[in-house]
């Protein structure tokens, strides 16, 4: 949602404000937006082998162009 953050901007700053208290319970509700794709995270993997991953698949996308292309 693009305008998730101008929607709980102003919750997001009270209970921000309220977690950095000792013993404060409002830090179980402090959390960051991470979409719909967290839950197809399952692995631990070092940024070098994301990257790399990213790569090999832009590699084979531009080779797929470039057969329709050739037709």
């Amino acid at each position: 949602m693009p305008l998730q953050s101008a929607l709980v901007a102003d919750p997001q700053l009270r209970i921000n404000a309220a977690a950095n208290q000792p013993d404060a319970k409002a830090r179980e509700l402090a959390t960051y937006f991470v979409g719909q794709v967290v839950g197809s995270l399952d692995k631990v993997q070092p940024a070098r082998s994301v990257v790399l991953d990213m790569v090999s698949e832009f590699i084979d996308a531009v080779e797929r162009l470039e057969r329709l292309v050739e037709r």
